[in-house]
């Protein structure tokens, strides 16, 4: 199952890329045609930024009705209402479920739809955000040690998947919605399932996947704001550097290349 999820990954990233058979030393492999066009380091556009507290009435309104949801009593007679009326297998779709946005970022990027910034940007923020939102998750998981509604253990609240989705899902909206909605939109189409399944399958109560979402929107839209290592790019003086996907019949990989 990993290997064939893999593969539609794989699949997925080459989508429409043009691949050109090349040969060196005798071995054969497939290097992407147009490769050197994407936009992988350079940032020449200047955005106006819109005001941090406009970005932040979402989250925190989310995160405040979380909050009001909380008690014991209202969050166990939502789950039961929840579970009641739905008949949902359990499985572990959500776990894959919560990097589409990534997946669907890097994908426009090889085809070359206009971003707010370059690839290598992009992964800086990406990460970035990841990591604050991280950060703010497993800190409050220990702090505050809520059981899960299926009883198995004490980190509840806020919910992993729901906040890693919706940090995607927000950097995908940063980086696109000026120029493409639908892409920029299409990242909540697995975040908000992935929250829904979290509930569904009994790991999380409903406050718990509303703050996640609320920590992932508002670390993003931190980092977009302040942007930390805006100007750190190791790759940007370097000309003299090809990194190139290989595919043959035994292996896959990278192909690099300096010039000296």
């Amino acid at each position: 199952m990993r290997v064939f999820i893999k593969y539609l990954i794989f699949c997925f990233f080459f989508l429409k890329v043009g691949f050109v058979l090349s040969q060196e030393k005798g071995t054969q492999f497939f290097t992407i045609k147009r490769y050197q066009k994407i936009n992988w380091n350079v940032d020449t556009v200047t955005y106006n930024k819109s005001k941090l507290w406009k970005k932040s009435i979402i989250p925190v309104g989310v995160a405040a009705l979380s909050l009001s949801m909380n008690s014991i009593s209202t969050k166990t007679n939502i789950q039961q209402t929840i579970l009641d009326n739905t008949n949902y297998q359990a499985n572990n779709i959500d776990s894959y479920l919560k990097y589409a946005p990534i997946g669907l970022m890097y994908s426009a990027d090889l085809l070359k739809i206009k971003a707010k910034n370059s690839i290598w940007r992009q992964t800086k923020y990406l990460f970035l955000s990841e990591l604050f939102s991280a950060c703010v998750t497993l800190g409050l998981k220990h702090l505050l040690n809520i059981q899960r509604p299926n009883e198995e253990d004490y980190n509840s609240f806020p919910s992993g998947h729901s906040s890693v989705a919706f940090t995607a899902s927000q950097v995908l909206y940063n980086e696109f919605h000026e120029h493409n909605k639908m892409i920029a939109y299409s990242g909540f189409l697995f975040s908000i399932p992935t929250a829904t399944m979290r509930v569904l399958s009994n790991e999380h109560w409903v406050p718990d996947v509303l703050m996640g979402m609320s920590i992932g929107i508002l670390m993003t839209n931190l980092v977009y704001h302040f942007e930390p290592l805006k100007n750190w790019n190791p790759w940007k003086k370097e000309k003299n550097i090809v990194v190139l996907p290989t595919v043959n019949s035994t292996y896959s990989g990278l192909y690099f290349s300096y010039k000296i």
